[in-house]
C-alpha cells in the first residue's frame, strides 16, 4: 500500500513548519528539509510540488507543480495511494526526466543558502539573510530561496495567516528595480 508524506522546506525548523502542517490537519507523515536536499536532487526551484514515488522507489509521476485544492488531481492521488494503478494522465503526461548538473551559479547560490542556514543555527540572522540575498541575485528564479529571504524579513507575511501572494507580487517588482539590478 502506498503512503503520502509531506516534506515541508524551512531553513528555520519545525517551529515554524508543523503550524502548517497543523493546518492542513495532516494525517500523514510530515517531514523537514532545512537543507534544501529533496529540491537539489530534484532541481526543484519552487514549491508545492508532487514527487511520487512507488514502492520499489520508481517515479509514477514527472515531478511537477501540484495543487492539492484541484479535486481532480486529489482523486487521483487517492486512488493511487489505495490502489497502487497509476491514473492513465500520469503515465500520458510528461515523463520524468533526469536530474541535471546544477550550473555555477546554481552551486554558488546553493552553497550560500547552506552557509545561511548555518549562520541560522549560531544566531546570525543578518549575515544569513545577506548570503540569502546573494544566493537570490545568483539563481533568480529559485524560489525556495527567494521565499526563504521573504520569511526571515517578513515573517508576518509567511506565517500569521493565509499565504499572500500579492505581497510576494509586490516583493518580485521591488527586487526587480532593487536587488536583482545589482
Amino acid at each position: 500500500m502506498a503512503e503520502v508524506v509531506a516534506i515541508a522546506q524551512d531553513v528555520q525548523g519545525a517551529e515554524v513548519a508543523i503550524p502548517w502542517m497543523e493546518k492542513a490537519k495532516a494525517t500523514y507523515r510530515c517531514l523537514l528539509d532545512r537543507h534544501n536536499a529533496v529540491a537539489n536532487a530534484c532541481n526543484l526551484k519552487y514549491v508545492p510540488v508532487a514527487i511520487i514515488v512507488d514502492e520499489s522507489g520508481l517515479l509514477v509521476r514527472a515531478v511537477g507543480g501540484v495543487n492539492i485544492g484541484d479535486g481532480e488531481f486529489r482523486a487521483q492521488l487517492s486512488s493511487w495511494v489505495q490502489t497502487g494503478d497509476v491514473p492513465t494522465e500520469w503515465v500520458e503526461a510528461e515523463q520524468p526526466r533526469p536530474p541535471r548538473q546544477l550550473t555555477e551559479a546554481e552551486a554558488e547560490a546553493n552553497a550560500r543558502f547552506q552557509l545561511a542556514l548555518v549562520l541560522l543555527e549560531r544566531a546570525k540572522r543578518e549575515e544569513a539573510l545577506a548570503e540569502l540575498k546573494k544566493a537570490v541575485v545568483l539563481d533568480s528564479q529559485n524560489w525556495l530561496i527567494r521565499k526563504q529571504m521573504w520569511a526571515l524579513e517578513t515573517p508576518d507575511a509567511f506565517y500569521a495567516g493565509d499565504v499572500d501572494f500579492a505581497w510576494q507580487k509586490e516583493q518580485q517588482r521591488l527586487e526587480a528595480e532593487g536587488l536583482l539590478k545589482q
